[in-house]
């Protein structure tokens, strides 16, 4: 266990300082040994940030290990997963676990790079510190919890920029297939010191850009995890020079076993816009690692007893999904309306809408035991395209939506004339549609039932198509419409609002 660490057992030979109450061993605080300053607690508010594709069996995990080790608030942007990531990350965000930011791939721009401004933009301001990582990237703490640490960093500094924590890289430990379990109970073999690279926990009220590693100082001192001023590789200086052990460290489960390393091997990387495809040659560098940690799994209850709260709360908005359907039943370019089957809940229930480049919300209304209806406008907005995607919150995936899916224009009309009597024009746009020489009849008998309360033409009309339905006197029908204004009878002929009734214009 720890093999790897230095012991902390015979230090009677070695020189200290006691430099404001704290403890120094060879120029550097010793955080292994159990000081009086560990017990203070920080009063800091302290998030983690991190962007991710396609990690939806990692993903509980790693929240709730943050959460065991002291972070406040944990972000997680989303970079159009499709392996049911987005719907958990959704979830967690309505059951307020985390804030998930809806992160699109864009052409040309890294995705992870850009994530980070965002932040910094958007959300950075509301913490004293943050530390941006990846799912796979565990902070390991010898002592306390992170709040611990940057009291003792500030107890030392008068003003911190930013920590640097190095990796410490673990491989399969001869792992071939995907398991049950842990991350940090299954995978326990790693190499027998830190890596050069880091990841960093920075202030944001110091910090004016994050990168990828480390992060652009405006003011204040840039630690490392002995949480002395880092010095840097002056041939690249985003690695440490001669990164220690310290107090604190990024475990990274780069590979984990094989199967899951070779699912993963054909991601595109979120800190590349191009697809980068990893090696086998590269995981079998770390599957003989031999060095025993247990230190991340000595977390292991805390972070499973998290993970049965996170999972109670998801169950508050799962429940009434598991069972639904969601459809379009009638879609244009500006408008579409949904219907939900056997969803669990007399409540409002949020749909999500993703295109693209983008995301939005509706919420349904309640219209009988067993079914639900929503709308969402798209005019001005953009949000869809022809193809879409459609999805419960709390529910395990999403529907995608193409134009073979779209509803016929009659469908459309029975549903909107039976559950939506007051979306009039919508009404009367499909009932066009849905005309031809066989339906004449039931389009008009369907919409001689609606009231058309705000617009009486419409009413006019359908009683002039009834009688039209039965005579099929064209000229008679005409003239009926004749009285009406002109842009009403340009909408009635136009071919392709109205491709049957066109043919009668004059």
């Amino acid at each position: 266990m720890l093999s790897a660490f230095p012991s902390t057992k015979n230090i009677a030979s070695h020189d200290f300082d006691l430099n404001e109450g704290v403890l120094m061993y060879n120029g550097h605080m010793n955080c292994a040994l159990h000081m009086e300053l560990m017990m203070v607690e920080s009063g800091k508010k302290v998030a983690v940030c991190a962007i991710c594709r396609n990690e939806r069996a990692y993903v509980e995990e790693w929240v709730s290990y943050y959460k065991a080790i002291g972070f406040d608030d944990v972000f997680i942007y989303d970079n159009v997963s499709d392996d049911g990531t987005s719907e958990l990350l959704v979830a967690l965000d309505a059951v307020g676990e985390i804030q998930r930011v809806h992160w699109p791939r864009k052409e040309g721009i890294p995705p992870q790079r850009d994530a980070y401004g965002h932040f910094i933009n958007q959300y950075a301001h509301n913490f004293d510190y943050v530390l941006v990582c990846d799912l796979d990237e565990f902070l390991v703490i010898d002592q306390g919890d992170v709040k611990t640490l940057i009291a003792q960093a500030e107890a030392l500094h008068d003003q911190v920029g930013a920590i640097a924590f190095p990796w410490l890289m673990f491989g399969s430990g001869g792992e071939e297939q995907e398991r049950p379990g842990l991350v940090v109970e299954r995978f326990r073999k790693c190499e027998g010191s830190v890596a050069r690279s880091v990841k960093t926990l920075f202030a944001p009220k110091n910090t004016y850009n994050m990168r990828t590693h480390i992060c652009d100082l405006l003011n204040g001192v840039y630690l490392d995890n002995t949480l002395s001023v880092a010095q840097w590789d002056q041939k690249m200086p985003i690695k440490l020079k001669k990164p220690e052990m310290g107090c604190a460290r990024i475990h990274h489960y780069y590979t984990k076993s094989k199967e899951e390393w070779l699912k993963r091997r054909a991601q595109p990387k979120a800190d590349r816009a191009k697809i980068e495809l990893k090696n086998v040659q590269e995981y079998e560098k770390y599957s003989g690692l031999s060095v025993v940690n247990d230190q991340a799994a000595t977390r292991a209850p805390e972070v499973k007893a998290n993970i049965e709260l996170l999972r109670s709360k998801l169950s508050n908005v799962q429940i009434a999904c598991n069972d639904a359907s969601i459809e379009v039943v009638s879609i244009n370019g500006d408008w579409i309306f949904g219907a939900i089957k056997n969803l669990k809940s007399d409540k409002s229930q949020a749909v999500r809408i993703v295109g693209e480049l983008s995301e939005a919300y509706a919420y349904s209304a309640r219209v009988s035991d067993n079914l639900h209806i929503f709308t969402y406008k798209n005019k001005w907005r953009n949000t869809y395209g022809k193809s879409f995607e459609l999805s419960l919150v709390g529910a395990s995936h999403s529907k995608v939506i193409t134009p073979a899916d779209y509803p016929a224009p009659m469908l459309s009309l029975k549903w909107l004339s039976k559950f939506m009597g007051s979306a009039e024009e919508h009404i009367f746009a499909y009932a066009l549609l849905a005309l031809n020489e066989e339906t004449v009849h039931e389009v008009a008998e369907i919409c001689r039932r609606v009231k058309f309360a705000k617009n009486k033409k419409f009413a006019n009309f359908f009683i002039a198509l009834s009688s039209y339905a039965l005579t099929k006197d064209s000229d008679a029908f005409v003239f009926e419409l004749s009285k009406e204004d002109d842009e009403f009878r340009r909408m009635v002929f136009d071919s392709k609002r109205s491709p049957y009734l066109s043919k009668l214009g004059v």
